[in-house]
This record gives C-alpha cells, sequence and structure tokens, in this order.
C-alpha cells in the first residue's frame, strides 16, 4: 500500500467529437475521494469498434480497480488481459470487430501518491508550477523510430505514420502496460488525454492554459476550445486533476 495524506483530488473530464470524425471513440472516467480513479480510453477498430473498446476497456478499469490501493504489475496485467478477453467475446459474436482495440491510461490515488498504468499512445502529463512533465511515453512506430535515432524530434509530429500504434489492447500484438507511481504535491496537476489533444497542442500550449487558469473545469474546457480551434481533426478526451 502507498502512503499518502488522506486528501481528496478535485478533478473534471470532459470529451470531443472534434471536427472531423462521424463518431467518438474516446471514453474518460474520474472519481474523487480519499482514493481516486482517473481514466482515457481511445478506441480504434472502424465503424463501432472504437467507440465499444474504449467502452469496454474503461468500464472494465472501474470494476477491476474499485478496491485496490494501488496499480501493481500484477494488477495492471490481470486487467489487461480481462479487457483483451471482453474483446474477444464482442469479435466472437461479431467478427467485423476483429481489429478493434484501445489505448488505456489509468491513474489511481492513493491521498497525494499516484500508481498508474499505461498502454498505447494516450498521455499522462505532471503540472508543477510553470513546468510540464510527460509521464508516459508514446508506445508508437515513430517514438521508436525516434529513440533509435532514425528520426528527429521535429519529424514526429507531422510524420505519417505517428499514429501507428506497436501496443494496445487488442486481440493481437503487445498488450503489456507499463506501470509507474508518482506524487501530486499541493496545488499541482495530473493531466490525461487522447492524442486528439497532444497532437493539436504543443507541450507550451497545454502548459499555458495551465499558468491562465486553476480550476480543472476551466482548464479542460479551454484545452478542448483550443484543440478544437487548432483543428480538431480527432477526437479529444481530458481529464484534469489538482491536488
Amino acid at each position: 500500500m502507498l502512503n499518502g495524506e488522506k486528501e481528496s483530488m478535485k478533478s473534471y473530464g470532459i470529451t470531443n467529437i472534434g471536427k472531423v470524425r462521424l463518431k467518438n471513440d474516446d471514453s474518460f472516467y474520474c472519481s474523487d475521494g480519499k482514493k481516486g480513479l482517473y481514466i482515457v480510453a481511445d478506441g480504434m477498430g472502424g465503424y463501432k469498434g472504437g467507440e465499444l473498446a474504449s467502452k469496454i476497456a474503461v468500464a472494465t478499469a472501474v470494476e477491476e480497480l474499485k478496491d485496490t490501493d494501488e496499480i501493481t504489475p500484477e494488477i495492471a496485467s490481470t486487467l489487461v488481459e480481462k479487457i483483451r478477453i471482453y474483446l474477444e467475446d464482442e469479435v466472437k459474436k461479431n467478427p467485423s470487430l476483429r481489429d478493434m482495440g484501445t489505448t488505456l491510461i489509468c491513474a489511481l490515488s492513493h491521498g497525494r501518491d499516484f500508481s498508474c498504468l499505461h498502454i498505447g499512445d494516450s498521455r499522462a502529463y505532471h503540472i508543477l508550477g510553470k513546468r510540464i512533465q510527460q509521464l508516459t511515453e508514446d508506445h508508437t512506430l515513430v517514438n521508436i523510430l525516434y529513440k533509435s535515432g532514425v528520426l528527429e524530434k521535429e519529424e514526429l509530429p507531422n510524420h505519417p505514420k505517428r499514429s501507428v500504434l506497436m501496443k494496445a489492447i487488442s486481440l493481437y500484438g503487445d498488450n503489456e502496460a507499463d506501470v509507474f507511481n508518482f506524487n501530486l504535491d499541493k496545488e499541482e496537476y495530473l493531466l490525461l488525454c487522447s492524442d486528439g489533444l497532444t497532437d493539436q497542442l504543443t507541450n507550451t500550449e497545454i502548459l499555458n492554459v495551465f499558468k491562465m487558469h486553476n480550476e480543472p473545469e476551466k482548464i479542460g474546457k479551454e484545452l478542448v476550445r483550443l484543440a478544437l480551434e487548432s483543428g480538431g481533426r480527432d477526437n479529444i478526451a481530458v481529464v484534469v486533476v489538482k491536488a
């Protein structure tokens, strides 16, 4: 069990279909209290597949983590496998859904201590004062190419393969999630978001919103507004948590 002050967080979640997509494949969940739970999932897989996959992931995470104080690698592995099995059950009923899958970022708070699970390219950021720190690493092809020196950092945002995932929760490929812990001090923030936000806004633009506002609801709404103003090419999901 993690030790931490039993203080509740204050959070706000919002999702938007964007300006291009015909349906919203993003899902989110946020619940405050002495033990808070915050989730973003970004589904994929054609007509209805992505929307269903993200909803299954969020609902399963809420159910599986309700009696847990900390996300351990073992708990993360069990959760991801259960989601995969539920996806498989849906494919058995409707084989046209066989390509569906989802990203998942979950943050579980116990006081001010957080444990997190991450798979895919949805992100977690820690905003502290005038700094923004990305806590997650994108499980994408372009990130692997960047780390191996094939691509320059400046090439990533506009690369034609930037959305190709090397990890996601699906019936195929690598389903292993990253697990990590961190702490939020008073007046610091956690931001969970889908790539519909980070494909439209830079880290600096995101940080500027936190400098302008201090309430999670105002921050969340402004982030979505700016992402839409910048093009809104994808669905957008945002969860803002304030300590």
